[in-house]
């Protein structure tokens, strides 16, 4: 698919012109049914994006992480899961919202944020639509044994981020691209994941972070925070 006026799209045209010419064919992250709507909601995307970041579309493209042309969909899955979170942290009335760029490490987390007198880093994790649970399980245990296959490099990247830029708090955010879960989980299987995250066993996953967000395929936030995270909620 290619992008037809790229005056109508300019950001999907700057940022998604190589990976669609790479990748012609990603039904998952754009549908023919859903097209051109996909194109405006990606370009709705980008412009807010980029507007609370505070960012050029030059200087996010110029990282890594958010140049698309190898093709890779997982990569686009990932990179926008990030930039969805710069989005809802600037609704949810944040300041100072920065991409993370370590000095010391390169395994860092991914964005910084502040919020009544509070600084905070987050990491983001997108569960992706190439991504699947086990058969086998019920919803809730499928996001549960997906989040924790990374929940371990998730918590070193935080607390490598807080220590080295002096943040106080720290929120890992699971951006979840699986329809049936974001259709059919409620509030206590939210919870439920939390908890067995926060002791299985005697591996305490969330040790050192301060709270989970869950953001949703249609954009709800679930979110968990301990006491000392709590001052966010204000």
């Amino acid at each position: 698919m290619n992008i037809p006026d790229p005056a109508k799209y300019p950001l999907c045209a700057y940022f998604l012109s190589g990976y669609l010419k790479a990748n012609p064919n990603d039904a998952d992250n754009f549908p023919p049914c859903g097209f051109p709507e996909g194109l405006l909601r990606y370009e709705a995307l980008f412009h807010d994006a980029l507007f609370h970041l505070q960012m050029s579309k030059e200087s996010l493209r110029a990282r890594q992480e958010f140049n698309f042309d190898s093709g890779n969909a997982n990569n686009l899955e990932s990179a926008v899961g990030v930039l969805r979170v710069a989005i809802h942290l600037g609704q949810a009335k944040f300041t100072d919202i920065t991409l993370i760029k370590l000095r010391q490490t390169s395994r860092g987390a991914d964005l910084t944020a502040n919020k009544n007198g509070r600084k905070v880093c987050f990491e983001v994790k997108t569960i992706t639509k190439q991504s699947k649970g086990r058969a086998s399980h019920f919803f809730a245990d499928q996001l549960y044994e997906k989040i924790r296959e990374g929940i371990a490099r998730a918590r070193e990247q935080l607390i490598a981020s807080s220590l080295e830029l002096n943040r106080e708090l720290t929120i890992y955010t699971c951006v979840v691209n699986w329809f049936a879960q974001t259709v059919y989980l409620n509030q206590d299987d939210y919870q439920y994941i939390v908890n067995k995250l926060e002791e299985h066993g005697e591996e305490k996953s969330l040790e050192g972070i301060d709270g989970v967000w869950f953001i949703l395929k249609n954009g709800d936030l679930k979110a968990f925070l301990n006491e000392r995270a709590k001052v966010l909620d204000y």
